[in-house]
């Protein structure tokens, strides 16, 4: 990983709103991956999101296929858009992200779990 992914927007990466992301939390044909710390993680996500904290990209790649479409969430939107560039040279390339991360998420009061 180099300091650039985490400002370098991937070709095909879609932002999205909470409220977006919140709609495709409940569909299983999404996977909500929050790339956030094991911390930050157990002090609330989003319903159903699984943890893969930054720099597990290739266990996410292994684990979920080129084919497969994945939401990345962090606290800002830096996080998952790095963990996005990595993804995407892996050949992932069915990739949306929460704009704003989970900060926006809260100011927008939607639910987290614990």
């Amino acid at each position: 990983m180099t300091i650039m992914d985490y400002f370098r927007h991937p070709p095909d990466l879609k932002n999205l709103s909470p409220a977006q992301v919140n709609e495709l939390s409940k569909n299983s044909d999404f996977s909500v991956i929050d790339v956030r710390t094991r911390f930050e993680f157990n002090n609330g996500h989003i319903d159903k999101s699984l943890h893969y904290s930054l720099g597990h990209e290739k266990e996410i790649a292994k684990q979920f296929g080129a084919g497969n479409k994945i939401v990345l969430v962090c606290k800002t939107g830096h996080r998952s858009r790095a963990a996005a560039n990595r993804l995407h040279r892996m050949g992932v390339t069915n990739l949306q992200h929460l704009e704003g991360g989970i900060d926006r998420w809260r100011r927008e009061n939607l639910p987290l779990t614990r």
